[in-house]
């Protein structure tokens, strides 16, 4: 078949024809009220142990949960003063880390889920690798879903995005919990702006 007459295939009457006809997507219903307290049910159903509260009250019941193991933890501000007073490990030995600490640079209350962006102060090291982790998630950063999230691209390198601990399953369908990735998340949402979330 020569070019031209390949091309006029393409343009012709029947083309496009095995296609559904153009229709208008379904409207979704509007996000709740409480993005807070849709988050903290949905992270609990994804099996994430969830708390909230200010930052000293989340210090204090990371100490508790955590003990003295050595952590992983990232280099923003509001994690270095989460973590005060608890043994940290240098990035280049993750391995060696019984906990990781991170800062969610953003929450999906729709899913439970929490973004990290790479970045030089905040590798992804510290969010996947520790087989237990203690994630931050400032209620300010808090959105709806995935689309919302990206209406501002953030800056960095790639985006992770943790939804519960790691879950896998083998072709006959045995889910095995932390095989690739931390299977234990602490979920501590962070009042860090006005106003009470239910816990």
């Amino acid at each position: 078949m020569r070019r031209e007459e390949f091309l006029a295939r393409l343009k012709g009457p029947e083309a496009g024809h095995h296609l559904p006809p153009n229709e208008e997507p379904p409207e979704l219903p509007p996000p709740p009220q409480d993005l807070a307290g849709h988050f903290l049910q949905a992270a609990r159903a994804t099996g994430c142990t969830v708390y909230a509260g200010s930052l000293p009250e989340l210090r204090d019941l990371l100490r508790r949960e955590i003990g003295q193991g050595p952590v992983l933890r990232g280099g923003e501000e509001p994690v270095a003063r989460l973590c005060e007073g608890l043994a940290s490990v240098a990035v280049d030995e993750p391995f060696t880390a019984a906990w990781g600490v991170a800062l969610a640079d953003g929450a999906l209350a729709r899913t439970g889920s929490m973004c990290f962006v790479r970045r030089r102060e905040a590798p992804l090291t510290a969010s996947l690798v520790p087989p237990r982790i203690a994630v931050l998630v400032p209620e300010s950063r808090m959105v709806w879903d995935l689309g919302d999230y990206l209406r501002t691209p953030p800056e960095g390198g790639s985006i992770a995005v943790v939804s519960g601990p790691s879950r896998s399953a083998d072709i006959e369908n045995d889910l095995s919990i932390g095989v690739h990735g931390p299977g234990e998340v602490l979920v501590l949402l962070w009042h860090d702006r006005d106003g009470a979330v239910a816990c």
